[in-house]
């Protein structure tokens, strides 16, 4: 699914991107990209928060 519309990018490759981003600029730089009407910034911001979150699950709460 289109994520960035402006160009043109993806939502895997810019999952591929986001791994290990510090933020967004950088995942646009490794598409080799720049932002542009910045819309999709805050997706590109939850792609780059859920690959943290899949590397750094929650622990459980003891019961």
């Amino acid at each position: 699914m289109y994520v960035c519309i402006c160009n043109a990018l993806k939502d895997r490759e810019l999952s591929e991107a986001a791994n290990d981003a510090r933020n967004v600029a950088e995942v646009f730089r490794r598409c080799g990209r720049r932002p542009q009407c910045g819309k999709c910034l805050p997706d590109v911001a939850q792609i780059i928060e859920d690959g943290r979150a899949a590397e750094n699950p929650a622990p459980l709460a003891a019961e």
